[in-house]
């Protein structure tokens, strides 16, 4: 089985250098509480309602296999019944309900890459690889670089660093950049909040600084969880010990919790608020005490 992929977006130009295409993979190894894309956690696909669009037919109810759609209060969607077939999007008309997670073929990802091959060569662009935790659908990931160098393509990864590195490191040869997020240094800290181990996280940093990749680290600032005096301090640490002398700064914003709400993600609610550009500039500080350069990214 072909992995599955929930957006193919073109004409980016925040996900590495020039105008891109950046292909999102489903499914994560990791669930930070914050994440941008909920939507791209689960590895089977779901079933996402826009309750504004709904012009209550009730065709996707009717065409429903498993009666796992009610209009009791508003459409809703009995999670635990859906199997996420898709044929109820397939009987709405007004667009109310979309399914988050295709299966796709190397050769349709690369299709749809080669669709702007003239706008990566004008701009300095390429394809960018994200999800969800692209390294997770390690085989693919590897013929698609294979196949975009051997197209003369940019290639660029968006990785939270949880990988093994043996397979890593097969498909470094193919990437010219490495996006690596950098979220909680604490052992205990990470496991609790968003699952996974930070000991490896930090090695495979290490080992990328000793090898001299092209990677930029980032980190994201979220209010609570990885925007306190000690995970800063750690941050800055393990990012002076490789060596790094900038950083991306991702300030928190509330745009992932609407997706989660459209899915009926797990996901609690945050009720965060973003950061001042004062309280950007305190951070950023941070940093540059170290001699560690900042970029933010609003």
């Amino acid at each position: 089985m072909n992995p599955l992929i929930f957006d193919i977006q073109r004409f980016s130009i925040h996900d590495g250098p020039g105008i891109r295409t950046v292909v999102f993979f489903k499914g994560c190894n990791l669930e930070c509480p914050w994440c941008q894309n909920p939507e791209s956690m689960a590895f089977k696909p779901q079933i996402a309602v826009y309750e504004d669009k709904c012009i209550d037919s009730r065709d996707c109810a009717k065409a429903c296999p498993v009666n796992a759609i009610s209009f009791d209060d508003g459409l809703k969607i009995n999670r635990q019944l859906c199997n996420g077939c898709g044929k109820c999007v397939d009987a709405c008309v007004s667009e109310a309900l979309k399914i988050i997670g295709k299966e796709y073929s190397a050769d349709q990802v690369m299709a749809e890459i080669m669709r702007d091959v003239e706008y990566y060569n004008t701009s300095g662009g390429g394809v960018t690889f994200s999800g969800g935790e692209p390294t997770l659908h390690h085989d693919f990931l590897l013929e698609l670089l294979k196949r975009c160098k051997a197209a003369g393509l940019h290639t660029t990864i968006e990785t939270n660093g949880y990988f093994s590195w043996e397979k890593f490191e097969l498909l470094m040869p193919y990437l010219d950049l490495i996006y690596f997020d950098v979220k909680i240094i604490n052992p205990e800290a990470n496991k609790k909040l968003i699952s996974g181990n930070s000991i490896r996280i930090t090695s495979n940093m290490l080992r990328l600084a000793m090898q001299g990749a092209p990677v930029e680290f980032r980190v994201p600032l979220i209010p609570g969880f990885t925007a306190n005096d000690a995970n800063i301090k750690d941050i800055i640490n393990i990012l002076s010990s490789c060596g790094a002398e900038s950083v991306h700064l991702l300030p928190y914003h509330s745009m992932g919790e609407c997706k989660a709400r459209k899915i009926d993600s797990h996901l609690p609610p945050l009720n965060l608020s973003s950061y001042t550009t004062d309280e950007l500039k305190k951070f950023q500080s941070l940093f540059e005490r170290e001699n560690i350069a900042t970029i933010v990214y609003r």
